[in-house]
């Protein structure tokens, strides 16, 4: 009996999947990946500033740190990335833009060394030191330059997770590891509900692979155990629905609505590289525009490619390569989803870490792990360069204009500073407005900036609404009518039917049947946002 109960152990031990780079790895991970991250951000952080994304964010964390929470009081992602920026501001006892940076920040200096780690391990084991370290580097680089924009890092960080949790599934399949595992789905999926759906996806995969190869029922008690996980790393959600009244039919209603639009975005064509003309635009310029389109090829080509590769070996061979290269590209698959739901560079940075770790892991597999990672970096900048503003300043000595946030001066493209203070010149000109505005579709930020509430459900007006939520919309503003109203109906990307007019057609009609237009927000951006002041004397409408 004991002979019997000691194999699977004794098998366990001597799995090849299991042998990683050396015991010093975590420690020479998390220090340089580390190191190399707060670097970066101390560098980087005080450039670009997104009035709608990043308001987006950056207002979330406020409110719930005022005790709203998100999906029931305001629009919001899921619960995780307002929890931890809260959290962070309450400490900091902040919430201005610096703090929620600052945020942001810190969970980028604990997912990327994590990234880092999967990458060392599986290099060769007797790789010289000094190569480690210029990998480990170079790797967090890589890892960093695509972390864009900075508020995005709660997503690009937790599909690091993602990978990190299949690794740990492949590695061992002992119902304690496979807990763990399902606790970071679970934790992910309360950073982003798509994040648990990728990494789910991605974890079934690996099941149907290690129950083909295995042939045997022993996967049932780890699989158990990682249902068990998964729901415990879920619990904040569950205990808010059950606490929080109100909280549980409006996550379910998110739910309802993402399945009845048929989408999770706003669609736009794929950049292919070969939809840029270098007779127009100049070798240069169409090199840093085609290696964008080059990468949304690469993003399901390389890791199907790696995934066949890998199904032709027998696990009992896998190297600690291996083992990156087929977790990743399982996880990379899934998540190309986010980059084509939208196909821009953020969407594309956001699904693109699965990706960064196949290629690392292959540069591994064929022990050239250096060479990769400074391949990656120079693929990396040509195709970030264009549109990120530290690089396009770097590289091209494009200017910046500065603007003060807060007391924290931020360098932005020229013209986006512009909007910024056009708002400011409004509301300071009608102090009676501060604390009672209307901004729509899309400026969360100024309501961040001077940390007021918004006064409707809808603080990201981009999606068509049925009469019922607008009627909702129109019940919260009649009850509290805005002293002003700062209004764009512009076509968002050059789509006639994604104009606020078209979107939200009775509320557009109740601003324009109780508001009066006194002049665009400036004369440079007057086919933004105008300015609208109420007929009458205020009061409930």
């Amino acid at each position: 009996m004991r002979q019997w109960v000691a194999k699977p152990v004794i098998q366990r031990m001597e799995n090849p999947l299991n042998k990683v780079n050396s015991s010093n790895t975590p420690w020479l991970a998390l220090t340089v990946g580390a190191l190399t991250t707060i670097a970066w951000l101390l560098l980087t952080w005080r450039y670009g500033f997104d009035i709608a994304d990043e308001g987006f964010y950056w207002y979330g964390a406020q409110r719930m740190l005022h005790g709203e929470i998100p999906m029931r009081d305001f629009m919001a992602y899921d619960l995780g990335r307002y929890a931890w920026s809260a959290a962070v501001m309450w400490l900091c006892g902040d919430q201005g833009i610096a703090v929620a940076r600052l945020g942001a920040g810190l969970f980028q200096v604990c997912t990327i060394p994590v990234g880092v780690l999967l990458v060392l391990q599986a290099c060769q084991q007797d790789m010289a030191t000094w190569r480690k370290i210029a990998c480990a580097v170079l790797a967090s680089v890589v890892l960093n330059l695509w972390v864009y924009p900075y508020y995005k890092v709660f997503d690009y960080g937790t599909s690091i997770l993602i990978v990190a949790m299949l690794v740990l599934m492949l590695r061992s399949q002992s119902s304690r590891h496979w807990f763990y595992a399902g606790l970071i789905l679970g934790a992910s999926a309360v950073m982003g509900r798509n994040h648990g759906v990728y990494g789910a996806v991605a974890a079934l995969a690996l099941l149907a692979i290690l129950a083909v190869r295995q042939r045997d029922r022993g996967l049932l008690a780890p699989a158990g155990a990682y249902i068990a996980g998964t729901v415990a790393g879920f619990s904040p959600t569950f205990l808010i629905a059950m606490f929080a009244e109100g909280f549980g039919p409006a996550f379910v209603a998110t739910i309802r609505e993402m399945i009845g639009s048929g989408a999770t975005n706003i669609g736009l064509p794929v950049p292919w590289p070969w939809t840029y003309s270098a007779a127009e635009l100049g070798w240069v310029y169409w090199a840093f525009n085609a290696f964008k389109g080059f990468g949304f090829i690469a993003l399901l080509a390389v890791p199907v490619l790696a995934l066949l590769a890998c199904l032709r070996k027998p696990l009992a061979r896998y190297t600690p390569a291996d083992v990156l290269i087929l977790c990743a590209a399982l996880a990379a698959i899934p998540y190309a989803h986010y980059a084509y739901s939208r196909a821009d560079l953020i969407h594309l940075a956001l699904a693109i870490v699965p990706l960064l770790l196949v290629l690392l892991g292959l540069g591994s597999a064929l022990k050239r792990p250096v060479l990769a990672s400074l391949m990656l970096v120079g693929l990396s900048v040509l195709t970030l360069t264009l549109e990120k503003p530290q690089l396009s300043n770097l590289v091209f000595g494009k200017p910046l204009a500065s603007i003060s946030i807060n007391g924290s001066t931020l360098k932005v493209f020229p013209g986006e500073e512009a909007i910024l203070q056009d708002f400011d010149r409004v509301l300071a000109a009608a102090p009676e407005a501060r604390a009672n505005f209307l901004a729509v579709p899309a400026a969360p930020g100024i309501y961040a900036i001077h940390q007021e509430r918004m006064p409707i459900w809808e603080i990201y007006s981009l999606w068509a609404r049925d009469p019922a939520f607008e009627e909702a919309e129109l019940a919260r503003l009649r009850a509290r009518p805005p002293r002003l109203v700062m209004l764009s109906d512009h076509a968002l990307d050059g789509n006639e039917t994604l104009r606020y007019s078209q979107t939200h057609p009775l509320i557009y009609r109740w601003i324009l049947s109780n508001y009066r237009r006194v002049g665009p927000l400036s004369a440079t951006n007057g086919n933004a946002y105008q300015i609208y002041a109420p007929l009458a004397p205020q009061g409930p409408q």
